[in-house]
Parts: C-alpha cells; sequence; structure tokens
C-alpha cells in the first residue's frame, strides 16, 4: 500500500489497527470525508494478510504505515511524532487482530475507547461466561492450555463440540469434532499452530454443538448507545453430502419475530461484554430455549464489505461503514441514524453464495458473465479463474464465489436467483478441461479391488422361492456322467454357465489362457460359490499341445463343448472348438473380437457401421484423427466392459490416449494390440442378448441402459432396463443384431450386442461373442421376466441339448411375465464410509432379488461421475409394476438424501459465512505462488457498472 507525501496544514488523523478486508472499506470511507489514515501493524500480523485490500480499496492511500512496538506508550508516542503537525483524533481495530491493541491504544490516547477493563473480549471463553453472568444464555463451555484442562468437559459433553482457539478470525482453526479422541487430535494441533492473523494459538475453547438457525447481528455504537444496522440469516441446506452448505445470506426484516428477539439478546451481550464504542457482529445461534451467543466479534462484518451497496439499498442509504465513520468522527449525525433498519426494506436482495455440483480444472468461466446480465446483479466476487481447481461444494472453502444482488422489484430477485441456482445445477458456470469419460456399462469387476483380494459385498434376497433356479431335466438321450465341458478364462457369468453345466451332470474344466490374469480367475459370482472344477489347465505354446493338454487331462470323459467362459478365452475357444470338431464358430474370421473388423463385416453387409480408422502406431491414425468431428472415441481393438474406453476431445486428447494405450495392458491380462478410433455414436444405447445354434438365433433379452447427467457428469449410467420384444425399438434392434451375427460368422453360443440407436437408425457399438456380464446377477430377473429362462440356460441348452433349444421362444415373452430391472446406485455425497444402513433398507424392498457393491466400512466413497465411481448395483423384480416403481423411487430417494451410507467424521467449516470472500483469496492451487501472489492476482470482483448510483 502506497503511503501519502507529507501534508503542509494540520489535519485530522484516524489510525487503523491492521486494516483488511472492511477495515479497509472503513478507512476509504473515513479518507474520501477528508481525514488522513495511518494503519498500524500489530506485531507478528502476517505480510500477506496487509495485502488483503478490497476492489473498492484500490485508490486507498495512507498518510503511513507502521509496526507496533513493545510499550503502548511507546507506540502511541511513535504514531504521534509520525504523523505530526496533525492530531489524532480516532483509533480503531481494522480487522480481528487489531481489537485489543486498537482497545488499549484508543484508551491510552485519550480517543474513544471500549477500553481495557475488560483485558481480553475477543476471548470466546470470557464472552460466554460474561454472558451468563449477565443471565443470558450462554454456551456450555471448556477452555485450557492443556489437554487435562479441558478433558473433563470432552469426556462428559454429549458429541459432536466445536473446538476452536480463544481468538480467531473466520474460519480460522475451527472443527466440529464427533469423539473424544478427534477432539484431543484437534486440541492439540491447535496449540501447536499459528493463527491465519499471525501469532500463536493462546489456548482452546471446547463448546457444545448449537444446534437451530444461525443470524448475524450488525451494530454500530458511540457511548453504549447501539444501533442496528442489519440482522441476516444464513441459508444452509444439504448439498453433495454435506449436511450444512452455505447457500446464501438474507437480510431479516427489523420488525419480523425474529429481529425482534435477537437484536434485544446481542444488545444485552454488547452491554456484558463492555462494548461501547465502534462496528460489531454477533453470530446467535436461534436454539429451542432461545438465542444463544456463537460469538461476539468486536470489529465490522467481514467479507471485504461486499455487502455494502445491498445494505444502503435496503436502508435508503446507509451500512455499517458509513456508521461506524459516523460514530467515531460525527456524532450528530450518528444520532440520526435509526435505532434499527427501516422495516420494510427499500429495496430486496441477498448474498447468493454459489454452489459447485461438479468437479474438474477450469478451461473458462461463460457463466459468469451471464450473472453480469441478470436484472439485480450488482457485485460479484471469485477466486476462480482459468486453470483452478474447482471441487464439489461441500462447505466455505469449497464455494466457488458470491454474488449480490438487489432490485426494487422481489419477484425479480427471485427470478434471479432461481436461475442462478438452475446455472449451478446444470453446470453452466465453467467449462472443464477433458477428463475420462467412460462409455461402456459397469462390470462387475469395477467392484474389485484386487490389491486386498476381493472385497464384493454381495446380498441376494432368500425368501422368495420363485427365484431359485431348478434344475433343467435335459432331452437328450446321452449319459452326461461320461461327457466334459471346457470353459476358457471362466469368470464372471462364464462361472453361471459352468454351474449350471455341471449341474446337468456333466463334468466341467477351466482352461486359463496365456497373460490371463490371476486375480480374475477368483472372480466368482455369489450365486456360484464352491464351484470345483474337475481340472485346472493353463494355455501351452501351440494349439496342437493345448489339445493334447486337454485330452490328457479329461481322460475317459469325452469333450463334448469348448465355450468361452469370458472375453479373453474367445479366440481360443472358437480355435479349440473347431480343430476338436465340436460346435464352434470357427476361425475363418481370424478374429473376430477386433472391433475394427466388426465394423468392416458389418458395411461389407450393408449395415450402419461406425467411422473408423485403427492402427498400432499413431500415423495410422492421424489423417482420422484430424477429419473427424469432436468427440471421438477411442479403444483397444480387443477389450472387455469399459476397459481403456475413452471419449476424446481434441486431437492431442486422443494422441495422449492413444500413445497411453499402446503402452498399458488390458484388465484381462495381455498387450493392447492396436488402438481403434471411432466417431461418437449420440442416441440411446441397447443391449441385445442372443443365444445361436447353427446359425439360428434366439433373443433372450433386450435392454436399454438409464443413463443421465449427474455430478457434473453428463453421462451418468442409473440402471439397465428390460425392452419388451414387441416393442417399437426392439422390433428394428433384433433383426440388426440378428444380422451383424450372421456378418461376423457367429453361429454358435451366447452373445450380447450393443447397440446405438442414432437419428438414421441403429448402429453398431460392439459385438461381444461371449455371455452378457456382470456375474450373470441379472439371471434370476430374466427368469422371473421369461417365465423361466435366460442366456445361462439357453447357452447350456445351445450346446448340448438340442430339442430344449429349439424349443425355447424365438424372442422373450411380450408382455413380461414381471416387472423389473437393474438399478446402478449412484453417489451424490463422498466421504469414508462407517456404515452402510441404506443396503439394509434395500433388502427389505418387496422387490428385492440382489445387491452388488464394493462398498464397505471403511471404504472411500466419490461422487458418481462415470461407470468407476458407481457404487453397487440391484436387481429388482415384482409381478406387480406399482411396487417395482415405488421400490426404484425408494432408492433413488435413498441416494438424493445421502441415506446410503454413515461416513466417518471429517473436518466441518463452522465459522460465519459473513467472512466468505476473504476465503476466496487462496482458492487457486498454484503451488508456485505465494498466498500474496494468489491474492493480487487471482481474486475476481465484478460490480454493476450500470447501477453507480447504488454504491
Amino acid at each position: 500500500m502506497s503511503t501519502l507525501p507529507p501534508a503542509k496544514t494540520a489535519r485530522e488523523v484516524v489510525v487503523f489497527v491492521d486494516p483488511y478486508s472492511t477495515g479497509c472499506t472503513i478507512a476509504q470511507e473515513i479518507s474520501n470525508r477528508g481525514y488522513l489514515v495511518v494503519a498500524l501493524w500489530t506485531i507478528g500480523f502476517s505480510d500477506e494478510m496487509k495485502t488483503h485490500i478490497p476492489n473498492s480499496c484500490a485508490s486507498l492511500k495512507y498518510f503511513c504505515e507502521m509496526t507496533q512496538v513493545e510499550s503502548l506508550d511507546e507506540t502511541a508516542d511513535t504514531l504521534r511524532s509520525k504523523v505530526e503537525p496533525h492530531t489524532i483524533v480516532a483509533c480503531l481495530a481494522g480487522g480481528e487482530a487489531g481489537v485489543d491493541v486498537a482497545d488499549a491504544l484508543s484508551e491510552n490516547m485519550g480517543l474513544l475507547s471500549n477500553g481495557t477493563d475488560i483485558p481480553n473480549r475477543r476471548d470466546k471463553k470470557i464472552q460466554q461466561e460474561l454472558a451468563k453472568a449477565a443471565g443470558m444464555r450462554s454456551v456450555r463451555q471448556a477452555c485450557g492450555t492443556k489437554i487435562h484442562e479441558v478433558q473433563e468437559f470432552l469426556e462428559t459433553e454429549e458429541y459432536p463440540v466445536v473446538l476452536k482457539p480463544t481468538e480467531s478470525a473466520g474460519s480460522d482453526g475451527v472443527k466440529l469434532c464427533h469423539s473424544y479422541d478427534e477432539a484431543k487430535e484437534h486440541f492439540e494441533v491447535l496449540m501447536k499452530s499459528q493463527m491465519v492473523n499471525g501469532g500463536g494459538c493462546p489456548a482452546v475453547l471446547c463448546q457444545e454443538f448449537l444446534k437451530g438457525k444461525e443470524y448475524v447481528v450488525d451494530h454500530v455504537s458511540r457511548d453504549g448507545i447501539h444501533k442496528t444496522v442489519m440482522v441476516w440469516v444464513y441459508d444452509k441446506r444439504p448439498a453433495n453430502g454435506s449436511a450444512f452448505v452455505y447457500f446464501g445470506c438474507v437480510p431479516i426484516d427489523s420488525q419480523s419475530p425474529e429481529a425482534r428477539i435477537v437484536i434485544p439478546y446481542v444488545r444485552g451481550v454488547l452491554d456484558a461484554l463492555g462494548v461501547r464504542n465502534g462496528p460489531s457482529h454477533g453470530e446467535v445461534m436461534m436454539t429451542a430455549d432461545g438465542p444463544c451467543l456463537v460469538e461476539m466479534n468486536c470489529r465490522a462484518h467481514g467479507g471485504d464489505g461486499n455487502w455494502r451497496p445491498l445494505c444502503r439499498a435496503l436502508t435508503g442509504g446507509y451500512s455499517q461503514v458509513g456508521a461506524t465513520a459516523d460514530a467515531y468522527l460525527e456524532p450528530d449525525q450518528f444520532s440520526k441514524l435509526p435505532d434499527k433498519p427501516p422495516s420494510p426494506f427499500k429495496a430486496a436482495g441477498q448474498e447468493v453464495i454459489l454452489v459447485s455440483y461438479s468437479s474438474g480444472t477450469v478451461l473458462s468461466t461463460p457463466g459468469f458473465e451471464v450473472l453480469k446480465a441478470l436484472p439485480s446483479f450488482l457485485s460479484f466476487e471469485s477466486g476462480v479463474h482459468e486453470g483452478s481447481k474447482v471441487e464439489y461444494t461441500i462447505d466455505l472453502i469449497t464455494c466457488i464465489g458470491s454474488v449480490i444482488l438487489v432490485h426494487p422489484d422481489p419477484l425479480v430477485l427471485e427470478r434471479d436467483i432461481d436461475f442462478i441456482r438452475h446455472m449451478e445445477k446444470i453446470n453452466g458456470f465453467f467449462t472443464y478441461e477433458t477428463k475420462l469419460e467412460n462409455l461402456k456399462r459397469p462390470r462387475v469387476n469395477r467392484y474389485m479391488d484386487d490389491s486386498d483380494g476381493p472385497v464384493l459385498v454381495r446380498h441376494m434376497s432368500n425368501d422368495r422361492p420363485e427365484l431359485r433356479g431348478m434344475i433343467r431335466r435335459g432331452m437328450t438321450t446321452t449319459d452326461a456322467s461320461k461327457e466334459v465341458v471346457l470353459l476358457v478364462d471362466p469368470y464372471s457369468t462364464g462361472c453361471c454357465i459352468a454351474q449350471e453345466i455341471k449341474k446337468r451332470g456333466y463334468s466341467i474344466m477351466a482352461l486359463w489362457t496365456k497373460g490371463f490374469a490371476e486375480g480374475m480367475k477368483s472372480h466368482v459370482p455369489l450365486s456360484c460359490e464352491g464351484l470345483v472344477y474337475s481340472a485346472e489347465l493353463d494355455e501351452a505354446p501351440t494349439l496342437a499341445e493345448t489339445v493334447n493338454l486337454v485330452k490328457k487331462a479329461a481322460g475317459k470323459l469325452r469333450v463334448v463343448a469348448a465355450i468361452a467362459g469370458g472375453e479373453a478365452g474367445v479366440d481360443l475357444a472358437d480355435a479349440l472348438s473347431e480343430i476338436m470338431h465340436l460346435r464352434t464358430n470357427g476361425t475363418e474370421i481370424p478374429n473376430r473380437r477386433d472391433k475394427k473388423i466388426q465394423q468392416e463385416l458389418i458395411k461389407a453387409a450393408g449395415f450402419r457401421s461406425v467411422r473408423q480408422s485403427a492402427g498400432s502406431k499413431f500415423t495410422e491414425v492421424e489423417e482420422f484423427l484430424n477429419t473427424e468431428h469432436y468427440p471421438v472415441v477411442l479403444k483397444p481393438i480387443e477389450s472387455a466392459g469399459s476397459d481403456g474406453v475413452k471419449l476424446c476431445h481434441n486431437f492431442n486428447e486422443a494422441k495422449n490416449h492413444f500413445d497411453s494405450l499402446m503402452k498399458s495392458q488390458m484388465v484381462n491380462g495381455g498387450d493392447c494390440p492396436a488402438v481403434l478410433c471411432q466417431e461418437f455414436l449420440q442416441g440411446r444405447e441397447y443391449v441385445v442378448d442372443h443365444v445361436s445354434r447353427d446359425g439360428i438365433h434366439k433373443t433372450v433379452m433386450v435392454w436399454v441402459y438409464d443413463k443421465r447427467p449427474a455430478n457434473g457428469s453428463q453421462f451418468v449410467y442409473f440402471g439397465c432396463v428390460p425392452v419388451p420384444s414387441e416393442s417399437y425399438e426392439a422390433r428394428i434392434l433384433i433383426p440388426y443384431v440378428r444380422g451383424v451375427l450372421d456378418a461376423l460368422g457367429v453361429k454358435n453360443g451366447p452373445s450380447h450386442g450393443e447397440v446405438m440407436m442414432t437419428a438414421d437408425g441403429p448402429c453398431l457399438v460392439e459385438m461381444n461373442c461371449r455371455a452378457h456380464g456382470g456375474d450373470g446377477n441379472w439371471r434370476p430377473l430374466c427368469r422371473g421376466l421369461t417365465g423361466g429362462y435366460s442366456q445361462v440356460e439357453a447357452t447350456v441348452d445351445a450346446y448340448l441339448e438340442k430339442k430344449t433349444f429349439f424349443a425355447l421362444p424365438d424372442k422373450p415373452v411380450s408382455p413380461f411375465r414381471a416387472s423389473g430391472q437393474e438399478v446402478i446406485l449412484v453417489s451424490f455425497s463422498r466421504g469414508t464410509v462407517k456404515a452402510t444402513p441404506g443396503f439394509d433398507q434395500i433388502q427389505q424392498l418387496r422387490s428385492f432379488v440382489y445387491l452388488e457393491s464394493g462398498v464397505k466400512h471403511g471404504s472411500k466413497v466419490e461422487h458418481t461421475v462415470d461407470l468407476f465411481t458407481c457404487i453397487g448395483s440391484v436387481i429388482l423384480m415384482h409381478e406387480d409394476e406399482q411396487v417395482l416403481e415405488s421400490d426404484v423411487k425408494k432408492i433413488r430417494e435413498l441416494e438424493e438424501n445421502n441415506q446410503l451410507f454413515d461416513y466417518q467424521p471429517e473436518v466441518n467449516q463452522l465459522f460465519s459465512q459473513a467472512n466468505f470472500p476473504d476465503l476466496l483469496m487462496g482458492y487457486n492451487n498454484n503451488p508456485d505462488k505465494s498466498n500474496s501472489e494468489k491474492n493480487k492476482r487471482h481474486r475476481r470482483v465484478v460490480s454493476s457498472a450500470g447501477r453507480v448510483g447504488i454504491f
């Protein structure tokens, strides 16, 4: 801050102790009235805080600046000598840390003062004791510098409790503690810490946690006469999994029932604390048994004074800033101020705190420009800019900005607030740098953690007999006990097929392909626990050697089928079944898993296909990526589930992901052979499940994905819904997918084709030449819908029981025999899980069949923005459609109300939102810049240029 040259004529001087934030605003007001202003910095006051100057005070210049010296007398003398020949007429606190020195210095110099009869009125313990002694409701509390001094309180008080330094500003060190151990730990942290305003923590205050609506009452006093200049109430609501998120600060009519209670209470507190002069803002909780002091701040309301023009519009011309100048310098003018603000207000207005429902690195802030065009817009402040990392708003630290709105018409104000809330919900304020977006549905291995072994939590309904599978009697005359079936890479639904085969009397063997991940071998569905193979083999170096290995392991048993039990096993199963003269799809198409080959084959057959390019070197796909409309999809030509699939929004992102894939290993094992680049298909996504024998394709189920925007992501899976086979969509999709199977030479076995219904008809995403994944947890649902069968049973029929297979319907019965669907669980909160009460409620639903999740005690849950952050899968089915709809609705309510999980307690910010803009100083997370540089360069303050009169 620059200083003024010496004045030639004697003038009056006002000293500000630690002026920052609103303190600068008062200094600017006093300077504008013709006084000289001096900045006195207390010992230890942070250099960074000295740079905290509101945008409205850019022209503020101090006559001089000095740092407090040890002796009060010496400080006073030095000040007088520095300002000679001018006269010091007032000394006041410009910030929280300056309160004590301002009181002592003003008393020493014979100026208007609150004095030092109460040696430290900032001490929150002292404040509560004085309020209690005056007969007012106060907080239960204990205070000390050593843990044993507060131990009894912490062992007997109901949790949670609040711990904070006895002296602090804003959020400084305040924490809500949920247990004794947490409180003890935070106590020790505070006693070792340095406060934001400078200096160590003198002692720690432990207090009861007050529940109720929180108010702030702003006063300015002179000679014990208290003028109420504004009453506010905080708009706090649940959001993003947090119970208390600040959405705004709303002015309260001074004649409202609440104001008529809190104003006399706060004035009584001021008297009890000996606050007779200057600005103050008291934070009060309206509890069940009346108002109770949270804390009294013996300084101006914080937040850079950005509320000042709002207050002037509401009151008809004044605010705490001007009233403070009047109280110290113009007593006649102060006496003319109303006892409290006019009722009703002269206009409608409030502060709106911006809440983020998304996260990401900011590319641009187009929504900020929209804010400035609102009819009620007055001013705006945010620390978010290009390159900032935005998080979900769960407290004041993660709020993304503050907007002041005011308008003569309350309806206009209400409409603008509604619009801002809509902008928040649709994530309209920012565009983010692109990030991985998975375009495939969740597979069960999403919920596994191989580092610690299987961690899936699975629950199956045990009280619904209609869901239990029956052993199907075969229509063959052969003796199954003399035959064996080979499953290649059996995991997930492959295990269900293996178990069904075993139930029918056949022996089963498992063959693991080269490089198949060890962790995947243990991926056995809950319904298949205890599944044992007669032999487990590893693929030999050559096909012939592998055949000999299989025959040797089979012994006297006749090998009657070789079936792919998972994605990685498709090619080897085709080759083995062909060479062993079993039912097969053959190798005439050498790698039908290759997604590039799939698209080329269906294009040649005259079907709609994806524009694409593939290669193992970037130069092979470069032309396509330079000419195709973005976004584009990049994925390995062979993959399972969402393995390596990414939506890329520009050329550089596509090139980086291409290089990443070519260096990666797929989830099923093995390297990525090549990368496929494809157009991004837009439309509804379907899955069509078939089982085939000798080129006869039986449709066993059609599904549609329920995808919606959530948590800032455009494509979040909410479920998978069965589609009736006689519906309009199914009658288009089924023939298309059967044609694709023919084009790919898939004549035998299970398959599930993923198809996008685009504006110009169905288009293949990819054909998976194996059973539908997801552990087959959809199996009981399909049996309920079809009247007794699913893809699992039909697959066994196709390979082993010809008559049974051909007796199956061409496609599922329509309408279905029951109502059901898969519900994908979506998290709207984050945290470390302490318990999963919502899972218990889901299991009690009338339509409950199956629940699967990797979330358990100790799991870290994030907001669901893609498949990797989904939190589980639930199968529901019931004969009554209304029961199903009610149960789906109940699950969605559990999600939206964050009732699926109880989280372990984390730091909760309980401080006054009145100081919110002060927090925006450090929103930028650039580690290469000091905080002071961030403050100067990155705080954005915008005011309405067209509404000068309000200022």
